[in-house]
């Protein structure tokens, strides 16, 4: 993790801003958002001490459809695995949304499927599920 203040992270555009603070909660997180204002940002704040901040309408689940199109797929061909709320709008938007099994209830709730959790491998239990053992 590298420190870095405000005016270096604002200097030139980027597509996505992660604050990170070990120390707060998530009730921290919603306070601190009220406050920014966030006006032209979307913002998601997640189960482990961090705030995702992206422009309006950009998201995983833009980032996936960009790249469905490109390669002539479609939604209904896209699997998402995911664990956090900013995995949400991703659930929305693919065909066969899983959830992994340390998931906050919201996106457990939201998903089509649980899997195990990552310490247990449970995306790699989900791939072989569709694609086989590619060990």
């Amino acid at each position: 993790m590298v420190v870095t203040p405000i005016e270096e992270m604002v200097s030139e555009p980027v597509s996505r801003v992660i604050i990170r603070d070990p120390d707060a909660t998530v009730e921290d997180f919603q306070l601190l958002a009220e406050e920014l204002g966030l006006h032209g940002t979307d913002y998601v704040i997640g189960w482990t001490a961090w705030m995702d901040l992206a422009p309006i309408g950009i998201s995983k689940a833009s980032g996936l459809a960009k790249v469905a199109a490109d390669l002539g797929l479609t939604a209904a061909d896209a699997l998402a695995i995911g664990d956090g709320r900013n995995d949400l709008e991703m659930f929305d938007w693919a065909g066969r949304a899983v959830a992994m099994g340390q998931a906050v209830d919201e996106v457990l709730a939201a998903a089509d499927h649980v899997t195990l959790p990552v310490d247990e491998h449970g995306a790699a239990v989900e791939l072989d599920r569709w694609f086989g053992d590619v060990d």
